[in-house]
């Protein structure tokens, strides 16, 4: 048999993320936009609250319908 070159072999790769705004995201974990924030600190989902007060996170892909 031959040896495979490391090219050759299978990669894995990292699961693929959306970034989702506060609308997407109070939608998708079924909560109040006003409740946004606390639900993801419970969760401890990381988040970055922008200068307009909107939050941003990334879900995996998968979970969106």
């Amino acid at each position: 048999m031959r040896k495979l070159s490391g090219r050759s072999h299978r990669r894995i790769r990292p699961a693929r993320k959306k970034i989702l705004g506060s609308e997407e995201l109070a939608r998708h974990f079924d909560v109040e936009v006003k409740n946004l924030e606390s639900h993801l600190k419970g969760e401890n989902i990381p988040y970055h609250k922008d200068s307009k007060g909107d939050l941003w996170a990334s879900v995996l892909a998968t979970g969106l319908t």
